[in-house]
């Protein structure tokens, strides 16, 4: 077996995507494994993004208070978002987006259609998450309520794209979908995958301590209390919405870092441990299955770090594959 490794990286969901991984495959096998997680995601996108006019999720919306006919995809995005709101006690609600609105989150932040028309739900409500009926081909929301699928759509999608590199063979891979990267095996001389962690401090940078992954499915996900690109509002604003209080999250963390057996979870979690803040973050990952967690914190006296799991190495890694950014 000769194995190689092959990477490529594109413009997707919003941000940069880069895909990843290692086979005894020629280089047009690799091009046709590309191309076919290129169109999964590229399918998703048009199919899940409320910045589409066309999107199933945009017609969903505009259909709120009727039962809409969806796809077995949309099922399950929709059951899995259900679930990760039932799991974490209602701090993931995919109902949030009229709150994510209302606080200034409305445009896309992907370069080029920021000018974008895009239906707005201020004016509507946040409803529990069970408030979502789920059929055997529909689905059916509140009249006056609205979803989002952007708290849980990467890492739903990347874990999907796992049983794909499998099938053809990949003894390791590791995608990037923005803050959410998906893990597994190792790379062309056999040795563990590292990631690096971006720096709250310093958005250029990142930090000496690393992330070391189990040859085992992992994920890694980042949620930050930074400003969507192209959105004007006002100052101190972000895009964490806390379900309390249905404005962003008043914490203390900057960057929280999650890494989970799974990318959804690990996705929903980052999340919320933002909205939780330092002081209960950790014990929750950890009662909800985190197997590790970094916060980059700041307070009165400056910026702190507190973190679980010895997958997150202290000294400095020399050698990463790839970079966690937010």
């Amino acid at each position: 077996m000769r194995l190689a490794r092959f990477s490529q990286t594109k413009m997707a969901l919003g941000g940069e995507v880069s895909l990843s991984f290692v086979a005894d495959l020629s280089r047009s096998e690799a091009d046709g494994l590309f191309a076919e997680l290129w169109r999964s995601i590229f399918s998703f996108e048009q199919r899940f993004s409320r910045f589409l006019p066309a999107s199933e999720v945009t017609l969903f919306n505009r259909s709120a208070g009727r039962k809409f006919d969806i796809s077995s995809e949309f099922k399950a995005l929709l059951l899995s978002s259900k679930k990760m709101s039932q799991l974490t006690g209602g701090l993931y609600n995919p109902f949030i987006l009229p709150a994510l609105q209302k606080a200034g989150y409305i445009q896309s932040a992907a370069p080029g259609y920021e000018r974008d028309a895009v239906d707005d739900y201020s004016y509507r409500h946040v409803s529990p998450a069970d408030a979502l009926s789920i059929g055997d081909s529909w689905a059916m929301i509140p009249r006056d309520s609205a979803i989002d699928m952007g708290g849980c759509g990467k890492g739903y999608l990347a874990d999907t794209l796992r049983s794909v590199l499998v099938e053809a063979g990949a003894t390791g891979y590791w995608l990037s979908f923005g803050g959410d990267v998906a893990t597994s095996g190792s790379d062309e001389h056999g040795r563990s995958l590292s990631l690096h962690i971006q720096d709250a401090h310093n958005l250029s940078g990142v930090l000496e301590r690393a992330v070391n992954c189990p040859r085992t499915p992992f994920a890694v996900a980042t949620s930050g209390t930074f400003r969507r690109k192209n959105q004007i509002v006002g100052s101190g604003w972000h895009h964490i919405i806390d379900p309390m209080t249905f404005k962003p999250a008043g914490t203390d963390i900057k960057l929280a870092t999650v890494g989970a057996k799974n990318t959804l979870l690990a996705d929903v979690l980052a999340s919320c441990a933002v909205i939780l803040g330092s002081k209960q973050a950790p014990a929750f990952l950890k009662s909800h299955g985190a197997s590790a967690m970094l916060l980059q914190c700041i307070d009165s006296s400056g910026s702190f770090e507190k973190h679980f799991g010895s997958s997150i190495a202290k000294e400095k890694v020399t050698r990463i594959d790839t970079a966690i950014h937010a």
